[in-house]
């Protein structure tokens, strides 16, 4: 396949080099000195799995967008869920322009990417996904740290009862068939929309409290006192997802819960935004759960405490940069 990753941090990195040592064509999409890293010394991936040091095809946006979206298979979308409307909206007059329109599937946190893709794309353009088991980070320019199976989530958007018909259903039994055989462990879901919300949980479980006490995932889940907050935030999410019409019930919450309690220790993604003095995917991780949840009723108390502290910066130890 032909695959356009647009954001080649930690999670785009790690799945476009796998998908490329698979033997896929694959153009990563950067910017500032890690872009000129990748043009001028290639990728370099450090992961217990994966040894990948090679040169990779890479240009800014701009250089991107001037290619024919009719040479590309796939566009995965790794951008923070900031960037996900104006990135969307790029790609939208990129469609329109050249008359073409490519499948996207989303790598990010958050419960709201793919719907916003859906408004601007179409949703028969959209493929859901969740990186799942992987804690990845930049560690230098073109060099990426990387740990956990890495396994890949994804369905049809919203769900495979309601699929569009278009670009990502055709794709979409290819795509599952080039990410198994390029060591990319793959879950086809036939619900995506309720595994976003189930990995929202796990993200409102852990990042904010990693973020605020500079703990990985192993000691916060091992910790009985951390623990327990854990829960609760991954509770309150499970109860705004269920009056947002997705079940999640106290057997999801277990499951989450023995998810990171099981997994080999990590750095949460929000942690090492902390760390690199780059903004926090709050409004994408406990903002998506105190929006829904004032709006439809639930009250989420954990997540508006672990939220108002790290928008003031209050956190244990100070800064640890």
């Amino acid at each position: 396949m032909h695959i356009a990753v647009i954001g080649a941090g930690g999670v785009g990195a790690f799945y476009g080099a796998r998908w490329q040592q698979g033997g896929n064509a694959v153009v990563f999409v950067a910017r500032g000195k890690h872009l000129e890293a990748l043009q001028t010394r290639g990728m370099q991936i450090t992961h217990p799995e994966l040894s990948f040091n090679n040169n990779v095809e890479a240009m800014d946006i701009d250089e991107f967008l001037k290619n024919d979206p009719g040479r590309f298979d796939l566009v995965a979308l790794a951008v923070k869920s900031a960037a996900t409307r104006e990135v969307g909206q790029q790609l939208a007059r990129w469609f329109h322009t050249h008359g073409t329109r490519v499948p996207v599937i989303s790598l990010q946190n958050g419960v709201d990417n793919e719907q916003m893709l859906a408004e601007l794309l179409g949703p028969e353009c959209v493929i859901g996904g969740i990186a799942l088991r992987i804690g990845t980070h930049v560690e230098a320019p073109g060099v990426i740290v990387a740990t956990g199976p890495g396994q890949l989530v994804t369905g049809l958007w919203p769900n495979r009862d309601q699929a569009v018909p278009g670009p990502a259903a055709q794709v979409f039994p290819e795509l599952v068939r080039m990410a198994e055989a390029s060591a990319t462990p793959v879950i086809p879901s036939d619900d995506i929309r309720r595994e976003l919300w189930r990995k929202l949980a796990i993200n409102n479980g852990v990042n904010p409290i990693s973020a605020l006490t500079g703990w990985d995932t192993g000691r916060l889940s091992h910790t009985e006192e951390t623990a327990a907050i854990i829960r609760r935030l991954m509770r309150e999410a499970a109860s705004v997802a269920r009056a947002d019409g997705v079940i999640l019930g106290e057997s999801d919450v277990d499951e989450m819960f023995r998810l990171v309690y099981e997994l080999e220790p990590i750095k949460t993604s929000m942690l090492v935004d902390r760390e690199h003095g780059r903004p926090l995917e709050l409004d994408a991780i406990c903002g998506a759960v105190i929006r829904r949840g004032r709006a439809l009723g639930e009250d989420v108390p954990a997540t508006e405490m672990m939220d108002g502290l790290l928008r003031h910066g209050i956190w244990v130890g100070g800064n640890p940069a």
